[in-house]
């Protein structure tokens, strides 16, 4: 049976970048099915309309399908937000175990061979649950303008919540890849959430499997204006509302003993202590995937 990718794209007045972020989806090419579904919130600005467009134009065969199997839905329906309509995307999908899931923001979008190489490494990697991508980012015309150095999350500190970028860097959101299994393990997501949930949901999925980062570009962020994500203080500000005592201790404590071992460098207590996380890194001599134990981005 090919591996089935579902993808669910909340979305509010995205007219602008819709059409690309569909296309970045229904065009992965591979061994392969996709389900694209997206959860719109009520637009007003003309991108039902797109969505019934992609609709009709799939019914009709409009764009040739380059994996086994290519299906694209849409709903339309008040929400509470963009972590209510991810989690009410979800729920109109079959999630199975073996499913590849993913969620990609209305104006963000997939680089082609994406769904591949997440398919590849989790064929060659079974136990990976959890596989994610170098930070990338495109300007608000579409020019890819910065891609970050690949760089490790420790299972420890994602549980501690150290990932919110006064810390340690965030995890991006998007080209981040995960099993059915590990989104029910979790809970799915926490719809309480106006712009961090996807903080929580990581931390939660930390404690069932690592993440995995592969050396390689899957998605890219798109910064532009009006964009829920600009307003840093106040998604701070939830991180902080959101961990209770135990995990602020816990996060004081792991971050007091991660800068005592990593100024000066103390590499080898690093590691004993579980400051390492696994990095899938293409080997051209080998041609083959292979797996590393690196360091957080502050000691690359």
């Amino acid at each position: 049976m090919p591996r089935r990718f579902l993808v669910v794209t909340p979305c509010l007045n995205a007219g602008r970048f819709i059409d690309e972020t569909i296309l970045s989806v229904l065009g992965q090419a591979g061994d392969f099915e996709i389900h694209h579904h997206v959860q719109d919130g009520r637009s007003q600005d003309g991108t039902v309309l797109r969505l019934a467009a992609w609709s009709e134009r799939m019914q009709g065969r409009g764009l040739p399908p380059l994996c086994r199997g290519l299906r694209f839905s849409f709903d339309s329906a008040p929400d509470t937000g963009l972590y209510d309509a991810v989690a009410r995307g979800f729920s109109a999908l079959p999630v199975r175990d073996g499913d590849v899931l993913t969620w990609l923001n209305a104006s963000d979008r997939l680089l082609p061979g994406a769904f591949q190489t997440v398919a590849d490494l989790l064929d060659r990697f079974p136990e990976t649950q959890w596989i994610g991508g170098r930070v990338a980012r495109l300007n608000e015309r579409g020019s890819l303008v910065f891609i970050e150095d690949v760089f490790a999350y420790p299972t420890k500190t994602l549980i501690a919540g150290l990932h919110d970028n006064r810390h340690l860097p965030f995890v991006q959101q998007e080209g981040c890849f995960w099993t059915g299994r590990l989104w029910r393990l979790a809970g799915g997501m926490d719809c309480r959430f106006q712009r961090a949930g996807d903080f929580d949901l990581w931390r939660r999925f930390a404690m069932h499997a690592p993440l995995t980062v592969v050396n390689s570009v899957l998605a890219t962020f798109r910064q532009h204006t009006g964009q829920l994500g600009s307003d840093i203080a106040s998604y701070h500000a939830e991180i902080d509302r959101s961990l209770t005592k135990e995990v602020t201790a816990l996060r004081a404590s792991v971050w007091d003993e991660y800068r005592s071992l990593s100024s000066p460098k103390d590499l080898g207590g690093l590691a004993r202590c579980g400051y390492v996380g696994p990095v899938l890194q293409y080997v051209e001599t080998k041609r083959e995937w292979v797996c590393l134990s690196r360091f957080p981005f502050t000691l690359r």
